[in-house]
């Protein structure tokens, strides 16, 4: 090559990388020392931004740190929330029925005749919301908040849905189910003008809890010790521990009935069936924290993976009492001897959450919290989906000697899935 076109190409190279004094003062972005700040609007906030640096001073490298590491006492946190959780009902079959005055005995309370109506049941029981609460408390094992421990609790308080009625037999009341038998549709009578009077009673009740113990390991462990004087900066953690969830139900029918006729007596019977859904399994998750000045937005994804044990509890009793002398029964009308006991068994079930909360500094150890939360609990067994309709009439006690027919009620193990999703409002003290 031309050694005299190479030294022009080396000149031409220099030339434009460098650049005079005055004219590199002219294209500088910052003064010497790092960037200027930039005035804030109005008067600094001291609790969303402490130790704001004073105008014109510059700001230290994105990763150098400006105080020391947190001290002991202060790694912990403590939040509280109020819950206002909406939650998936159980199913339940028409459970207490009634009839015009003046309708046959053999139509009264029957289901499929158009003047019966549906006092309880035939729907989703225990759907309202409900109220709760939660509790999160935790420790940061490392001085610079890369690795803490966690612990969490939360509930929603009883679910109910209740019945009751009482009639001294000007009002029909009746208790539906499928006759066997006769496959027909058909109804046991609480009152009847006449015949019979009584009361019933019909409760259900649903509760949720957990328990969550977790590690939190930091993704960005360098950044999260970078402005401890400042608001802390984004921050991304795997959530690895344990978790235990429970779902229980009971839905429970009580009836007392006197004769209005010859024989004179009285009969006193209950019934209930209840669930209950243990889970014991392993936690994985993430969550991430955005911090913008005052606000904070913590955005957060746990999967649970475990075992879920199931139960299913059947009881019943009836007291017949006639010439003052009372006789027991196991057994009453949807539980018999068929069905009655209890049975359990265990199904590998997954578990996600989602949970979204803001937060607002009140104080730099002070925060308000409001969020939402979304749970998803497959593979539950819910009290009221265990009762069987079909009856068979000669299991009705006093049990008809010799038995014939089918062994119905039979007992089930009928699942579904359950979710509840909600509101929490509360607030965290970072000590």
């Amino acid at each position: 090559m031309n050694p005299r076109l190479v030294f022009l190409l080396i000149t031409a190279v220099s030339a434009g990388f460098s650049v005079s004094p005055a004219v590199a003062q002219q294209l500088a972005p910052y003064p010497a020392g790092g960037p200027m700040m930039m005035p804030p609007p109005g008067t600094c906030d001291p609790y969303a931004r402490p130790n704001f640096p004073v105008w014109g001073a510059p700001v230290p490298p994105p990763l150098a740190p400006i105080a020391a590491p947190l001290p002991l006492a202060e790694r912990f946190w403590f939040r509280g929330e109020y819950l206002r959780w909406w939650t998936k009902g159980m199913e339940a079959p028409p459970l207490v029925t009634s009839s015009p005055a003046g309708t046959p005995q053999n139509e009264a309370g029957v289901l499929g005749f158009p003047d019966t109506s549906v006092l309880f049941g035939g729907g989703e029981l225990n759907d309202d919301a409900a109220n709760g609460m939660r509790f999160r408390t935790g420790f940061w094992m490392t001085p610079h908040q890369s690795l803490g421990i966690e612990g969490e609790y939360f509930e929603l308080f009883t679910q109910e849905d209740n019945f009751a009625a009482s009639s001294d037999g000007s009002v029909i009341l009746a208790r539906p189910f499928f006759d066997t038998n006769n496959d027909r549709e058909t109804a046991q009578l609480v009152a009847f003008p006449g015949l019979v009077a009584g009361d019933i009673g019909v409760t259900s009740e649903s509760d949720l809890q957990s328990i969550l113990i977790n590690a939190r390991v930091a993704l960005n462990s360098a950044s999260t010790a970078a402005y401890p004087t400042l608001y802390p900066p984004n921050r991304v953690d795997w959530i690895v521990g344990y978790r235990y969830l429970e779902l229980s139900d009971q839905l429970s029918i009580v009836e007392d009935l006197e004769s209005l006729g010859p024989p004179v007596g009285t009969i006193a019977s209950s019934e209930s069936f209840s669930t209950s859904n243990e889970f014991h399994g392993v936690q994985l998750g993430v969550l991430h924290q955005a911090n913008m000045n005052r606000l904070w937005l913590e955005s957060m994804l746990r999967v649970a993976i475990g075992n879920n044990t199931q139960n299913v509890r059947v009881q019943g009793t009836t007291v017949i009492t006639e010439g003052g002398v009372p006789e027991t029964y196991e057994g009453n009308l949807l539980a018999q001897r068929t069905n009655i006991g209890s049975r359990e068994r265990s199904e590998l079930t997954m578990i996600p959450e989602v949970g979204v909360t803001l937060g607002l500094r009140i104080t730099e150890r002070l925060h308000a919290t409001v969020g939402y939360s979304i749970l998803y609990f497959p593979n539950v067994v819910r009290a009221g989906e265990q009762i069987d309709r079909d009856v068979n009439p000669n299991l009705i006690p006093p049990e008809v000697v010799p038995f014939s027919g089918a062994l119905r009620p039979e007992p089930l193990f009928d699942e579904t899935d359950y979710w509840a999703h909600g509101l929490n409002l509360g607030g965290e003290f970072r000590f």
